[in-house]
């Protein structure tokens, strides 16, 4: 596993839907969209995040994200899953593992690879998320 990190993704939670309410848990859907930098290339991203918030403070979390470069000449799709849980003021903290796709383009040394993803979510519904190489 590599400290290098070579994604940084900053975006901004624009929908929420309650998917659904029952006993102790909330299932939420998120929709994002931002700006960042993977593998040194400037990007834009939007992704689907469902997250599954418990009575604890704990969450679990799906996501899919598609990353395209600003230059246009690559696209990255990042999938998979996070653990997490909610802190003081509703700051919500993530940590887990994506499994990221690109057969051609600048970011095909990723294609098939895991990567651990590190998230934190401000009440506002700014999102800083870092990636690094498993």
């Amino acid at each position: 596993m590599s400290d290098e990190v070579i994604g940084e993704l900053r975006n901004t939670v624009n929908a929420t839907r309650v998917v659904s309410v029952e006993n102790d848990t909330v299932v939420l859907e998120l929709s994002a969209a931002g700006t960042g930098q993977f593998l040194g290339q400037a990007v834009t991203d939007f992704g689907t995040h469902v997250s599954t918030r418990y009575l604890d403070g704990t969450e679990s979390a799906s996501a899919q994200i598609v990353i395209t470069s600003e230059s246009g000449q690559g696209q990255l799709v990042l999938v998979g899953s996070a653990t997490g849980e909610v802190g003081a003021g509703g700051t919500v903290t993530f940590k887990g593992m994506v499994t990221a796709r690109a057969p051609e383009g600048p970011f095909a040394e990723l294609n098939g690879k895991a990567l651990l993803g590190e998230s934190v979510v401000d009440p506002d519904g700014i999102a800083v998320h870092h990636y690094r190489r498993y």
